[in-house]
């Protein structure tokens, strides 16, 4: 992080409270002047960054330590799920855009946009990356997510409010621009799922392969990126999440319940059983499904 001017600091802290008397010893205090000490303090602003690290976690919102077993109901009818070992995801990349930490200081910065008659620039919600040069930092996109295979997906390594967790290890940490998350995308080459699904009597091996694909995932509160922040970014990946029944305008969209009955083994991909690869695609995307970050109350800070 560039070391702060505290002499420029403390004249712009004065500055803010009185910026229409502010001149920097120039005589006045015409519009231009005022855009001139804004972009000043701009400056200052978006040329600090901190590091921050991601906790990207598997979940099956069961509150046990058997994450490669879980149990769900569709249609009505009991189901049990063991994901198997050999499953893996092959992630390509995971990303970060930021905005400013208020609207006043959503303006652009870089030398492509400076200008004394520049207007300042918000954003709402904050959750909606500001159009901005990608020379600027709030106009960059920020690795959290490193190219990797990673297998054994449910094996316990690590602990939340719920009970176990996976904590992938391909993280990296990412020196972020002050301001909020406004949104994260993780993108992946292959998703390799195995598993069994019981419903009782039955038993059948079903393997599914899902092809490259992305996500982008919305804060639903602001997660701060600030100087004394003390923990990582938390991203969520429930595999359970994946099969649950959900309904879509009134309409139920259920995978279990349309496993083809007395076919064993059973091969979900883009050419094969195409309407449950379909569900788990539209599954994939939906929001706060199967990527998600963690749930707030309004207005909190995560």
């Amino acid at each position: 992080m560039r070391a702060p001017n505290l002499t420029f600091i403390s004249l712009l802290t004065v500055c803010l409270g009185v910026v229409s008397h502010c001149t920097f010893g120039s005589v006045g205090d015409s519009e231009e002047e005022k855009l001139v000490i804004l972009q000043n303090l701009i400056f200052f602003n978006n040329n600090q960054t901190i590091a921050v690290g991601t906790n990207l976690r598997s979940y099956d919102d069961q509150a046990d330590d058997n994450l490669n077993q879980f149990s769900l109901t569709s249609a009505g009818n009991p189901y049990n799920i063991t994901v198997q070992t050999n499953t893996y995801i092959h992630w390509e990349t995971g990303t970060y855009r930021i905005n400013p930490p208020n609207q006043v200081l959503g303006v652009s910065t870089s030398s492509s946009e400076k200008s004394t008659t520049a207007v300042a620039k918000t954003h709402t919600p904050f959750t909606v990356p500001l159009d901005l040069p990608a020379d600027d930092l709030y106009g960059k996109s920020y690795p959290f997510l490193a190219t990797s295979i990673v297998s054994n997906v449910t094996q316990y390594n690590s602990t939340m409010e719920t009970g176990a967790s996976f904590l992938y290890p391909n993280t990296r940490t990412a020196n972020l621009p002050l301001g909020v998350v406004a949104i994260a995308n993780v993108s992946w080459e292959e998703i390799y799922i195995q598993m069994t699904v019981t419903r009782a009597p039955n038993t059948k091996t079903v393997t599914i392969l899902l092809p490259q694909g992305n996500k982008q995932i919305t804060p639903k509160c602001k997660i701060p990126i600030k100087n004394g922040r003390s923990g990582n970014i938390e991203i969520l990946v429930s595999l359970s999440a994946l099969f649950q029944d959900r309904t879509v305008s009134g309409t139920p969209i259920r995978f279990l319940d349309q496993l083809p009955i007395g076919t064993d083994p059973v091969v979900i991909s883009k050419v094969s059983n195409v309407n449950l690869y379909n569900i788990l695609q539209q599954n994939l995307q939906a929001e706060d499904i199967t990527f998600s970050f963690p749930g707030c109350f309004p207005g909190v800070e995560r």
